[in-house]
C-alpha cells in the first residue's frame, strides 16, 4: 500500500497546479490521471491531431490577464511566452458551403486576449515538468474513496489492470463534482439532497457552477481516540476570474 500526505485526483491544470504549490511547500502527494495524458480540457495537436509541442488548441485557447489575473499571475511566474490574438482587419464570416463569404468589419479588442506561444499545452508541460516524475501517474483512474478514521483510503484502476490502493491524509478531487460523483464510489455516500443533487447538475464545460475544488479530509479528535472526527468536505464555488482551471478559454 502506498502511502503520502495528499492525493491528487486529475492531472488538469487545476490539479498539476496543485501538486506544484504542494510540491513547493515540502509537502508529499501523488497525483493520479485516468487518461494517459495530462491537461484535462488543454489539448494542443498538430495536423494530424496528435499532441504536440506546438499546433491548434482543441480545447482552452485565450486568457485575459486584466480580467483573469490569476492565471496572468501564474503564466508570468512560470516564464512562458505568449502574444497577443490578431484582431486587426475585416471578418471573413462563411456561414456555409452554399453560400458566399460575408467580410464584416473587425472589431478591436479590450481588453486584449493572449496566446501562449506554442498553445495552451506549453502551460500543462511547464508544469508537469516541474514535479517529480515519480509522484505523477497517468493511466490510473480512481475508483474508490472510502473515509477511514485517521485519514481517506484511494482505490485505483491503471490501465494494465493493476489495482492499487493509496492511502493519504488529505485528497483534492482535481476534477469536476458531477464526473466524481457518476464514476467514483463514495463511502460514506454524499449527503442526502440538495448536495447530491448539486453535484450532478453541476456545469462541465464554461457555466460558472464547473469550476469547483474539493477538499476531503479526516482525523481524531484530541483527547478522544476511539471517536472518529466527522468528514469535513467541502465545495467551494469560485469566481469565474480566480478558477485554477478557468483562466483560458475556449471560443
Amino acid at each position: 500500500m502506498t502511502e503520502t500526505q495528499v492525493v491528487i485526483l486529475g492531472g488538469g491544470l487545476s490539479g498539476l497546479n496543485a501538486a506544484r504549490l504542494l510540491h513547493r511547500a515540502g509537502i508529499d502527494f501523488r497525483l493520479y490521471e485516468a487518461r494517459d495524458r495530462l491537461g484535462g480540457r488543454i489539448l494542443t495537436v498538430n495536423a494530424a491531431g496528435e499532441p504536440a509541442d506546438d499546433g491548434f488548441d482543441l480545447g482552452p485557447s485565450w486568457f485575459w490577464p486584466d480580467m483573469q489575473p490569476a492565471i496572468g499571475a501564474l503564466v508570468a511566474e512560470l516564464g512562458l511566452a505568449s502574444c497577443g490574438q490578431h484582431s486587426k482587419g475585416d471578418v471573413v464570416f462563411e456561414r456555409m458551403s452554399r453560400e458566399r463569404p460575408h467580410r464584416l468589419p473587425g472589431l478591436g479588442q479590450d481588453p486584449q486576449s493572449l496566446r501562449l506561444t506554442g498553445g495552451s499545452a506549453a502551460l500543462i508541460r511547464t508544469l508537469a515538468d516541474s514535479l517529480p516524475p515519480d509522484r505523477v501517474r497517468a493511466g490510473a483512474q480512481a475508483v474508490a474513496l472510502r473515509l477511514l478514521q485517521d485519514g481517506v483510503e484511494v482505490s485505483l484502476r491503471h490501465r494494465d489492470g493493476r489495482e492499487e490502493t493509496v492511502r493519504a491524509a488529505q485528497v483534492v478531487a482535481a476534477l469536476p463534482p458531477r464526473l466524481l460523483e457518476s464514476t467514483v464510489g463514495l463511502s460514506p455516500a454524499l449527503p442526502p439532497p440538495p448536495f447530491a443533487h448539486c453535484w450532478k447538475r453541476s456545469e462541465r464545460w464554461r457555466g460558472a457552477s464547473s469550476h469547483h475544488s474539493m477538499v476531503t479530509r479526516a482525523g481524531q479528535r484530541q483527547g478522544d481516540p476511539d471517536r472518529r472526527a466527522s468528514p469535513r468536505s467541502a465545495i467551494r464555488r469560485l469566481p469565474t476570474q480566480r478558477a485554477a482551471a478557468d483562466g483560458l478559454s475556449a471560443r
